[in-house]
């Protein structure tokens, strides 16, 4: 009996190691700017760049060599993030770097027209997400003045 009692007490005490362990791991990407906020960031800027390549109206050849160029890029990103003698910050500079090339190689693809429209496009994004942006902080300032106003008229 009193071995199923320390075998259990010991996996119990595990189990809440596992589990700080894995809180501790969460805590440390979301301040690096990794993680899940990370990762949701760029899904996001993914979907951007689908969007705005369909607005664009692309050839047939013009997606072949985009697609060949992501593969490409898409491998040269997975060596930069798998090379354990970097740190962290050479990565970031080393894809910081690439992202430039990759800039140039899509608008040689893209004809006059469609670099133009491809700005203003970019344009219209950034003003959107400064919009979407300031009502969220207008919300925030807003949530955070209704508690003061009800512990105001509680108070009096």
């Amino acid at each position: 009996m009193k071995k199923i009692i320390v075998l259990l007490v010991i996996s119990l005490m595990v189990q809440f190691a596992i589990a700080q362990v894995k809180t501790n791991t969460d805590k440390a990407f979301s301040k690096n700017g990794s993680g899940t906020e990370h990762k949701r960031h760029h899904k996001m800027g993914r979907h951007d760049k689908r969007e705005i390549m369909k607005q664009l109206n692309l050839s047939a050849e013009q997606k072949a060599k985009l697609k060949e160029l992501n593969g490409a890029n898409k491998e040269k990103r997975q060596a930069i993030m798998n090379d354990s003698k970097l740190t962290e910050d050479q990565k970031h500079e080393q894809l910081k770097a690439m992202h430039k090339g990759e800039v140039k190689n899509l608008e040689a693809v893209l004809t006059e027209e469609q670099k133009q429209q491809m700005k203003e496009l970019k344009e219209k994004k950034n003003v959107d997400k400064k919009e979407h942006k300031g009502k969220k902080n207008k919300k925030a300032e807003d949530e955070m003045k209704e508690p003061e106003n009800k512990t105001g008229t509680q108070n009096k």
